[in-house]
């Protein structure tokens, strides 16, 4: 009877399992239209790419356009274009002339006439130091930076801003290739030979004060009316009026002493 049992198919209890759980619904795709500006990819002091530090740019100087910020950090940014950084004038774009001499294309003198003052080169100057500065996280490179700009200022109160402009155009652009061998230091040294070739010799001329003179008066035959109400003793009159009396002309007295 044991051995019939056996051979019998069990039958099985009621499982006590717990329900399998729910089936959760699949996570939506993400959106295609996403606002998300990738990283721009960044050159680094040391030639490393950094896409952290590009992003970080991005969202530190917002209004800079993701190209020029690309070309400053891999010194492809020169000084010509300066504007690209000036709120004012960021919209326009280097002009270029032809040379004949040469068969090239070359930066036209036009785009040195649009910076006509120190500050449409100081401010955006700033501008591209600070992207640096932020760039490369090193107080010897911003220090650097300070030092140009102080160099920069006393160069203008000094010289003519035309010859100190050339020194600059050409001074920024010889950085740009210091800057991409790890460089920056060269930024707080003075080329004096630039400076013998574009600045000295451009001394600006200290515009003299004209001397004190005396106002031509409109009517010079008119009696001065301070010395007739005996406020002005000086003589000859500074206003260059005759110290006549105004009521009968005579001269040794004012309208104020006069008696009929």
């Amino acid at each position: 009877m044991q051995e019939i049992l056996g051979r019998l198919p069990q039958v099985n209890s009621p499982s006590t399992a717990a329900p399998p759980a729910p089936t959760l619904p699949s996570a939506a795709p993400p959106l295609q239209g996403s606002s998300f500006v990738p990283p721009i990819a960044g050159i680094g002091v040391n030639g490393a790419y950094s896409s952290t530090a590009s992003l970080s740019l991005r969202t530190r100087f917002p209004d800079v356009d993701a190209a020029v910020i690309g070309a400053i950090i891999s010194h492809d940014f020169k000084a010509a274009d300066l504007h690209k950084l000036d709120p004012v004038n960021r919209d326009k774009e280097t002009a270029y002339t032809f040379n004949g001499a040469t068969n090239q294309f070359e930066v036209s003198h036009r785009v040195a006439k649009e910076y006509k003052t120190p500050f449409s080169v100081l401010i955006p100057l700033q501008t591209y130091f600070s992207i640096l500065s932020f760039h490369t996280s090193s107080i010897d490179t911003t220090g650097a930076f300070f030092d140009y700009t102080s160099h920069l200022l006393k160069l203008v109160a000094e010289y003519e801003w035309t010859a100190v402009y050339s020194y600059h155009s050409v001074f920024f652009n010889r950085r740009r290739a210091d800057m991409a061998a790890g460089d920056y230091a060269k930024w707080s040294i003075c080329d004096n030979g630039l400076m013998a070739e574009h600045v000295y010799g451009h001394r600006r001329i200290p515009q003299q004060k004209p001397k004190g003179s005396t106002k031509s008066p409109s009517n010079p035959g008119e009696a001065c009316r301070k010395f007739n109400d005996g406020r002005c003793t000086t003589s000859p009159c500074p206003w260059g009026r005759p110290h006549a009396c105004a009521t009968c002309g005579k001269a040794d007295h004012g309208k104020h002493q006069h008696k009929d």
